[in-house]
């Protein structure tokens, strides 16, 4: 079973090999005990979203957060991401890096995303037909995003870059 500080680094090695040294996306090796969940996140799905209930990567086909909360027990350690306004490359590296820290036998090993799954042009809501390329988001599974980016050193939810406004992305590699 993968755990060792050698594994944690040969997983951070391929996290600058596949983001070209941390180009386009920030990353950090967390504490899980710095990841909230709430509630209150699923009103912002539910009330907040067009795309609520259209894919099986959202609630109400996702982990409440009392759930995810008892999944996040299982785990002591995660990597953070963050990226501006690219969900799609946030959750393409975090499956590279899920099966990458599969193959060093990180065999609890699981990447949440950022936004609703998009993989599917219409979700067919009763089998995923991308199995191995689909993961839920942090908030659609009841993590508080915001708290966590802040309790791990993100402290701007927002920015501003060329006279033009953009939100950063986040995303969660659980490793243990």
């Amino acid at each position: 079973m993968g755990s060792n500080m050698d594994d944690i680094a040969k997983i951070w090695n391929k996290l600058l090999e596949i983001s070209n040294n941390l180009e386009n996306i920030d990353a950090k090796i967390i504490n899980i005990d710095t990841v909230e969940t709430g509630m209150w996140t699923l009103l912002k799905c539910k009330y907040g979203c067009t795309g609520f209930g259209k894919s099986l990567g959202c609630p109400p086909h996702t982990p409440t957060a009392d759930e995810m909360k008892k999944v996040l027990n299982c785990y002591n350690m995660g990597i953070l991401f963050q990226t501006k306004d690219d969900m799609k490359y946030i959750n393409d590296v975090i499956i590279d890096l899920e099966y990458f820290a599969l193959d060093l036998e990180f065999y609890k090993a699981f990447g949440l995303g950022a936004g609703r799954c998009k993989r599917c042009e219409k979700c067919n809501l009763e089998t995923c037909i991308n199995p191995k390329t689909h993961r839920p988001s942090m908030e659609a599974c009841g993590i508080d995003v915001q708290t966590t980016a802040k309790n791990n050193g993100y402290d701007k939810m927002t920015g501003v870059e060329n006279g033009k406004k953009f939100y950063y992305c986040y995303g969660l590699l659980l490793i243990d």
